[in-house]
């Protein structure tokens, strides 16, 4: 009898947890973006890219630079003892003195997402690009940008209909209303 009673407390206790764990704890770093990814707005949309604007949502822009592939490089990398800073060095994420840039891409290899946050405490605003380049041959520029605040991220999206695998690169500049301008640092890529 006392063991048919331990059994029944240990299966409603394990019940218990299962009930009480949010759903979300063992999702992986992709399926988060995925998940957060459906609230942005669509900024532009053809047959074959559409573009999408998270706003200064820091959720998202976290989810990006605290992805696992979101490898994270300085502005002046030691490489084989050069201390001079001439090494320009691939990486998916990069700070510098204009801020920290990322761009990743999704699991399915359709999707990057990208972040900003410049160095800056005033308002700016955030023109740049991401550059799509096929292994194929065929390129394309998706323009990007948006408004940010009082040192916050602004992070997007960039979904292709089609893909054959390439390399996605992130560019920009941050023009804070105090006429500073904060420029992503060359490198910052990612494949896809």
């Amino acid at each position: 009898m006392k063991k048919i009673i331990f059994l029944t407390l240990v299966m409603l206790f394990s019940l218990a947890i299962v009930i009480v764990t949010p759903a979300f704890a063992s999702e992986t770093p992709d399926q988060k973006l995925e998940e957060l990814s459906k609230t942005g707005e669509i900024i532009y949309q053809d047959d074959e890219i559409t573009v999408r604007s998270f706003g200064n949502d820091p959720e998202i822009s976290d989810a990006i630079i605290n992805h696992p592939n979101s490898v994270v490089a300085d502005e002046n990398p030691v490489v084989n003892n050069d201390t001079t800073g001439n090494v320009i060095v691939p990486f998916s994420s990069v700070t510098g003195p204009g801020g920290r840039a990322s761009i990743v891409a999704g699991d399915s290899g359709r999707i990057v997402y990208w972040t900003v946050k410049p160095a800056t405490l005033w308002p700016y605003d955030f023109v740049g690009v991401v550059k799509l380049r096929y292994h194929s041959g065929f390129k394309r520029d998706a323009p990007i940008g948006g408004m940010g605040a009082l040192g916050s991220s602004l992070s997007g999206s960039v979904t292709m209909n089609k893909n054959n695998g390439g390399v996605a690169y992130l560019s920009g500049t941050a023009y804070a209303i105090s006429g500073d301008q904060y420029k992503v640092l060359p490198g910052v890529h990612t494949s896809f």
